[in-house]
């Protein structure tokens, strides 16, 4: 899929979900994104002729992770954001509902994803405990 179509796909699922959670206090939606798009410092790799080529974190031509964040209000990534976020100005709260965004230019272990995802889980049993009691 093209860089640009998976980009908007990736917004278009994450309104949907949060339209359906938009009475809920927590957002435990969790999107992993890899690949040099989505690099978060700067290598080189080995080209198959052998020449080293850079991929830098910083370079906006290659850069995507900007293009995912608008979703998450901008909020800082490889965090967890299950529970809602809640920012006042003046006399008015305004709730934010953010994705959970997690980027490297590697392949994403399953061990890393599990526990990610774990923390995810129990964020969310963390909020909901209240209500089950």
């Amino acid at each position: 899929m093209v860089a640009g179509n998976a980009i908007e796909r990736v917004h278009k699922n994450i309104m949907e979900f949060r339209n359906y959670m938009l009475s809920e206090i927590y957002f435990p939606y969790v999107v992993f994104l890899q690949g040099s798009n989505f690099a978060t410092h700067t290598f080189f790799v080995e080209s198959p002729e052998g020449r080293k080529v850079k991929i830098a974190h910083d370079a906006g031509n290659l850069n995507r992770i900007d293009r995912v964040t608008a979703s998450s209000f901008g909020m800082e990534i490889n965090q967890n954001y299950c529970k809602n976020v809640f920012v006042e100005l003046d006399d008015h709260i305004q709730m934010l509902q953010a994705p959970s965004l997690y980027f490297q230019s590697d392949s994403w272990a399953q061990q890393d994803m599990f526990q990610i995802l774990m923390e995810v889980a129990s964020t969310s049993i963390e909020v909901l405990l209240p209500d089950i009691r």
